[in-house]
């Protein structure tokens, strides 16, 4: 029998961490002012102090060429597409120079997967930023990017981490995650890297010592016991290595898709359960490193 949402939310306060079918059963539930007030006593009290941090970058994507075929994505273009493009570097320069002069201090950078930039393109690119911008983080490639750069380099993951670290890459997003569950991911992608290979780029990064971010996209043909599985798939690599910096989900955008068919989503009960530590800790035990 399904207990109460007061039930769970009481066992969460009083520090019990937050079990799957009882995640379940909140994101079902309608009471989301208890949910919210739960999570920002549980967030105040890991936090006391009266503020709260951010940073300001901007997302660039050089390339939009992409061999995967997603039915959620309206940017990708298939390789020799018209539409494709790599940004040249005079671009690419203007567009952090603007981020620089608004305070920016870090860029969001990721692309489609390129058949054919090799892995020393990229390291070049990182030099070549990193010795313009000393001062910008460079917070790049997806784990679906840093897969497939393995693939093309035909070198290990390991080794295509740490040659990335070297020319300047100072932290990995968290883009390509949707929903870590492999039922998901082979309905709706092609070509892209399953969940435990996404999982396995944060984990060798984070054991050479950096950080990342986490990320869900939600609302699409995901069930929301899938949803607690991909919570639960992060919350089991944060308990690992403690590399994740911060969390971030957003909704489905049917828009210009092959599943814009998709109703939008409901976007609170989502968005409030991933702030408690007895579901998901990343957001607030994490390290003060860029992610």
């Amino acid at each position: 029998m399904a207990r109460s949402t007061r039930t769970i939310l009481a066992d969460t306060l009083a520090g019990q961490r937050l079990g799957f079918d009882d995640a379940v059963a909140l994101l079902s539930s309608p009471e989301l002012a208890s949910i919210g007030h739960a999570a920002d006593t549980v967030t105040r009290r890991l936090h006391p102090e009266p503020w709260r941090t951010y940073n300001i970058d901007r997302n660039i994507n050089y390339t939009n060429v992409c061999t995967a075929v997603c039915d959620f994505c309206a940017f990708y273009r298939p390789p020799k597409h018209a539409e494709g493009y790599v940004l040249e570097r005079a671009e690419l320069y203007a567009k952090i120079e603007e981020t620089v002069a608004l305070g920016g201090d870090q860029i969001l950078m990721q692309g489609g997967l390129h058949p054919t930039l090799t892995l020393e393109w990229y390291e070049e690119l990182l030099r070549d930023l990193k010795e313009r911008f000393p001062q910008v983080n460079i917070h790049g490639f997806s784990p679906p990017e840093i897969y497939h750069f393995t693939k093309v380099s035909k070198r290990p993951l390991k080794e295509v981490l740490e040659r990335l670290a070297a020319a300047g890459l100072g932290s990995l997003p968290g883009g390509g995650g949707e929903i870590l569950v492999d039922r998901v991911r082979a309905a709706m992608t092609r070509g892209k890297v399953m969940t435990d290979d996404w999982l396995e780029v944060h984990r060798v990064w984070h054991q050479l010592g950096g950080r990342s971010t986490a990320t869900m996209m939600y609302g699409h043909i995901e069930t929301l016991a899938e949803r607690v599985e991909h919570l639960e798939r992060l919350r089991q690599l944060q308990d690992e290595t403690g590399g994740f910096t911060a969390f971030i989900c957003w909704s489905f955008q049917p828009d210009n898709t092959e599943m814009d068919h998709i109703p939008p989503p409901v976007l609170l009960n989502t968005s409030a359960p991933r702030r408690w530590p007895g579901c998901i800790s990343i957001t607030f035990r994490a390290s003060n490193r860029a992610g």
